[in-house]
């Protein structure tokens, strides 16, 4: 029997130390309505002998992320984006940093088991305002937030998948290679000493 993945849930951000790529703390952050995550892996066909010889893949090439949030607030903005908070004022100022993070969520598989995708290191662009009138029940606008995503680190990944149907899974190690406290966390191997989580 196949599986689908369906649902978005659990959303957890934590800034990256661009020179060390570890990850001091992580933030939870609920609402969460939507996330895409397009990959790009570029190939390209050789030819010789009068026709296609080989095909070369040029790894993945650019890494993206939207989140739609209900509400992307102001701590968020502070760590993703650098501004001020002045006296409850957001301040935006021309010359702002943006922050490099780490982002993880959950989807569900339909055999009741969870599937775990974080993106490394990357930069969001700033959330756009879309609100409206209410006339009868409110029907509110998720805030978009679109990323780009690098590689991390000495080994270079960009994106981790953990499923909880593969058998040696585990979520507290998968964790730790996604918010790194240390130059240990930040290894991934499979001699890697986990400890049981879920």
């Amino acid at each position: 029997m196949g599986l689908v993945k369906f649902g978005a849930s659990n959303f957890e951000y934590g800034v990256v130390d661009d020179a060390t790529s570890l990850v001091a703390t992580s933030r939870k952050v609920p609402g969460l309505s939507s996330v895409k995550v397009d990959l790009t892996s570029d190939l390209k066909q050789i030819a010789a002998d009068d026709g296609p010889y080989a095909v070369l893949s040029g790894g993945i090439t650019d890494a993206k992320e939207t989140i739609e949030l209900y509400d992307v607030d102001s701590q968020m903005k502070q760590d993703l984006f650098g501004i001020q908070l002045v006296k409850g004022v957001e301040v935006y100022p021309k010359d702002m940093v943006a922050s490099y993070v780490a982002t993880l969520f959950k989807t569900k598989l339909s055999n009741g088991k969870g599937c775990w995708v974080a993106l490394l290191k990357g930069m969001f662009s700033l959330p756009s305002v879309d609100t409206k009138t209410v006339d009868g029940t409110p029907d509110p606008n998720a805030d978009s937030i679109e990323g780009e995503f690098m590689p991390r680190g000495d080994q270079e990944n960009i994106i981790l998948i953990g499923r909880e149907d593969n058998s040696d899974f585990d979520l507290t190690q998968f964790r730790k290679w996604v918010f790194p406290a240390t130059a240990d966390d930040l290894a991934i191997s499979a001699t890697t000493a986990g400890t049981s989580g879920s």
